[in-house]
């Protein structure tokens, strides 16, 4: 499959309303998959965008920074983002699992396209029965939820990717599941949303100096 097809079958998922899932471990790259997704969709179209959770400000359609359910649930023919789910709705608490209901049913109301990200024990199973479309990056299979649409989805895939143990895949694949098809895509690297590559290195060389009197120290 070429670049022009993955674009076009990429942007279907996102015509209608749907709730849709971006699964995977902790720095995978869950949030470059986003800021990928975004700007392909950037090139050919435009739309409004609500955003939770990620880091840096996308700037290039009319987007807007929401902090609350309750702003969320008022959105409307919009692209909503909800990066690191956990932190948004409170998972483990079952009084809210109401609450979260709600909003998810209002997602096809008020016509718009929700995904959510998160490491594979945030899909609890209630959350997982609401997905249209699942995106997975790097996971591993014991972290899903027993019961789960997310996990059975993945245990129903047989490609090479998946292992006893792992979902093994590339920080720049996805694999999608659709609603009726699996199908693994490329995902763009682009340094300006990669928000770690200024982290400090935990270990650091040592200055020559150092070594040589650690060196002459030690002998």
């Amino acid at each position: 499959m070429n670049q022009e097809q993955e674009s076009k079958q990429m942007k279907e998922l996102f015509t209608k309303p749907c709730i849709m899932a971006v699964v995977g471990d902790v720095n995978e790259g869950k949030s470059m998959l986003l800021y990928s997704l975004l700007e392909e969709l950037t090139r050919t179209t435009e739309f409004k965008l609500f955003y939770y959770g990620l880091r840096l400000d996308f700037t290039k359609q009319h987007s807007q920074r929401v902090y609350s359910i309750a702003e969320i649930e008022q959105v409307r023919n919009s692209i909503i983002i909800i990066d690191e789910l956990s932190s948004l709705f409170d998972l483990e608490n079952r009084k809210s699992r109401r609450i979260i209901e709600n909003t998810l049913r209002l997602i096809h109301h008020n016509n718009n396209v929700l995904v959510l990200c998160g490491t594979p024990e945030n899909f609890k199973k209630f959350i997982s029965a609401k997905l249209n479309v699942i995106i997975y990056k790097k996971c591993q299979i014991a972290d899903f939820i027993n019961g789960s649409t997310v996990k059975n989805t993945l245990l129903a895939y047989n490609g090479n990717e998946r292992g006893s143990a792992v979902l093994t895949l590339l920080k720049n694949e996805a694999l999608v599941y659709g609603g009726k098809h699996y199908k693994k895509f490329d995902v763009n690297y682009l340094k300006e949303y990669d928000t770690k590559k200024s982290n400090e290195h935990i270990l650091k060389p040592r200055r020559r100096n150092e070594a040589s009197h650690m060196e002459t120290k030690n002998l």
